[in-house]
């Protein structure tokens, strides 16, 4: 892109001698691309004070969002015999903002135009990498001239840093051309701009440019006539033909007396007596698609326009769309959406737009530590789930559990140790590496109550006098209302009989009462030799396996067999 530009080298604009002074201080050099304008200026400011003096000429500091702005600094910093390659720096528009910027943000790196945007394209940053920023930062362009080089770097500095000199950048709604001057009339020509760049060659001019045609004494002024930015002077009529035609929108003629301007046939003379328009012409809304605009040189007398994104179509009235995405140069950095006089960019999946670019999108699960997996979903959010067997444990989600919803299961094993099984919570290994569901309502898990077993669990169904425990696996007693059943009758205060009941019919006789006694004991002896081993095979190697053993209920069962075990005395 340099190569393309390097013939400004020679185009660059001073302030010339010539042209009348002014106490503000003057571009040491300027140039204008189109309808954007940039100035050098060699005075020692601050960020601030830069900025300021831009503004006050109409504009603001520089933005090198592309690569062609970069070249206009190299050309403006090296390109002119009477600018000596800059030995510090000069500040583009490039802020940070008033928060600390921690991370390296795009190609700008958390920093932001003066125009409050951080849209490029562009960058050329001195160093690779910096650490986190705070602060007043701001930043400058330099080079070093021993190099040879043309590209000037970027560097972070402290906003109240006096450089050597500052870029402005000024924006307009349009431009001329350079007159266009006969070699036979001799004449030269001298521009002036609002911003206060000066000289002879320019590529564009901006409105309100002026221009002085010596030795003619002309004084041009760039203006829109029309819609159109052309050359005028204030007084009517035309000018020295050699220059600009004259300024007649058709013919120009002079013939060595004063110069004059001539419609063709059909058309007549406008009221500055030098634009033409057909007879009768007019626009309407009818006679285009968008934009009428009369024109002395359309054989209609009017030209149809359209919108940016549209293009005329065939007929000269109608505007049609421009798919912007069939482009020889796709304008998107993956896909592009066509849109009725615009486009879209849109990313692939796993891609996330960024300051213009699709970058791979992170994961939502990373650094997330789910037990077994992390499934990502839409929105950037994700559900930590768990491999089949397992169920999310009810108060903390990330971490899973056995679960098995029938009488009996796959126990988990290690398949490196046959020996290490694991069974759900209210199951019990059994032969064949089975988990066997534990019945506690045969353990008397709900005493005086009705008990219901359930796949690793059970509930209580409790009576009147109960009230079940938020488990709904204990069933607790509560008070009995003093007032009977709601009649309002106080209850019975009868005293009870205190006799006490007969004695038995006859006595038992002792040889009988030891042979019961011998029964009671070979069948407690063979139920804990039973409960014995439920309990070893189920509690063996507690610290390994995540199953429940015995709960409290069952430890009282277990407690009352052993103390029915013993015999009382005859």
């Amino acid at each position: 892109m340099l190569s393309l530009l390097l013939p400004l080298l020679s185009i660059l604009t001073l302030a010339e001698p010539g042209l009348p002074t002014s106490s503000v201080p003057q571009p040491g050099g300027s140039q204008c691309i189109e309808d954007d304008c940039y100035a050098i200026f060699w005075n020692p400011e601050q960020f601030a004070g830069a900025n300021k003096f831009c503004q006050q000429l109409g504009g603001h500091l520089m933005t090198v969002r592309s690569s062609v702005a970069a070249d206009v600094i190299s050309l403006l910093a090296f390109g002119t015999p009477e600018i000596s390659s800059p030995d510090g720096r000069l500040w583009i528009g490039l802020q940070l903002g008033v928060n600390c910027s921690h991370e390296q943000e795009g190609q700008l790196r958390g920093f932001k135009w003066v125009t409050g945007d951080n849209s490029t394209s562009y960058s050329k940053w001195k160093h690779s990498g910096r650490g986190a920023l705070c602060g007043n930062q701001c930043v400058a362009v330099s080079g070093d001239p021993a190099s040879g080089s043309m590209e000037l770097v970027w560097e972070e500095h402290s906003c109240n840093l006096v450089t050597e000199g500052f870029l402005c950048e000024y924006n307009y709604p349009g431009s001329c051309k350079p007159l266009n001057l006969e070699p036979s009339i001799g004449a030269s020509v001298s521009y002036s701009t609002p911003f206060g760049g000066k000289g002879a060659d320019f590529q564009a001019l901006p409105l309100n440019s002026h221009a002085s045609v010596m030795p003619l004494g002309l004084d041009l002024v760039c203006r829109k006539v029309e819609e159109t930015p052309r050359w005028v002077k204030e007084s009517l009529g035309a000018w020295d033909c050699g220059v600009e035609k004259g300024g007649c929108s058709q013919i120009c003629r002079q013939d060595g007396g004063a110069p004059e301007c001539l419609c063709s046939q059909g058309t007549l003379s406008k009221a500055d007596l030098r634009s033409c328009q057909v007879e009768g012409a007019s626009c309407t809304h009818s006679r285009c698609q968008q934009y009428c605009l009369l024109s002395s040189d359309a054989p209609s007398g009017y030209i149809c326009m359209c919108d940016s994104g549209y293009e005329l179509g065939e007929d000269g009235h109608s505007c049609v769309d421009v798919d912007d995405c069939a482009q020889e140069t796709n304008p998107c950095p993956q896909k592009c959406v066509n849109k009725p006089g615009a486009f879209e960019c849109e990313c692939n999946p796993g891609f996330e737009m960024l300051d213009g670019e699709c970058v791979k999108q992170i994961s939502p699960c990373f650094g997330i530590k789910c037990e077994h997996k992390c499934l990502p979903l839409e929105g950037g959010t994700y559900r930590c789930t768990c491999e089949e067997g397992f169920v999310p444990v009810p108060d903390q989600p990330d971490r899973c559990m056995l679960f098995c919803n029938t009488t009996a299961c796959r126990a988990k094993c290690n398949p490196y140790n046959v020996d290490d099984c694991k069974c759900p919570e209210g199951y019990i290994l059994d032969e064949n590496q089975m988990c066997s569901d534990i019945d506690e309502c045969e353990a008397g898990e709900c005493p005086g109550n009705e008990c219901i077993n359930l796949p690793g669990s059970f509930r209580c169904v409790c009576g009147p006098k109960y009230t079940p425990s938020e488990t709904e696996q204990q069933c607790i007693s509560i008070e009995i209302n003093p007032v009977d059943g709601g009649s309002g009758e106080p209850p019975s205060t009868e005293t009870p009989d205190t006799t006490t009941s007969p004695p038995p019919q006859g006595q038992v006789h002792s040889v009988v009462l030891i042979g019961i006694a011998i029964s009671i004991l070979s069948i407690i002896t063979v139920l804990l030799a039973t409960v014995c081993h439920l309990r070893k095979k189920q509690c063996a190697a507690r610290a390994a396996l995540d199953y429940k053993c015995a709960g409290p209920g069952k430890e009282e069962v277990l407690q009352q067999v052993r103390t029915d075990s013993v015999p009382q005395k005859l």
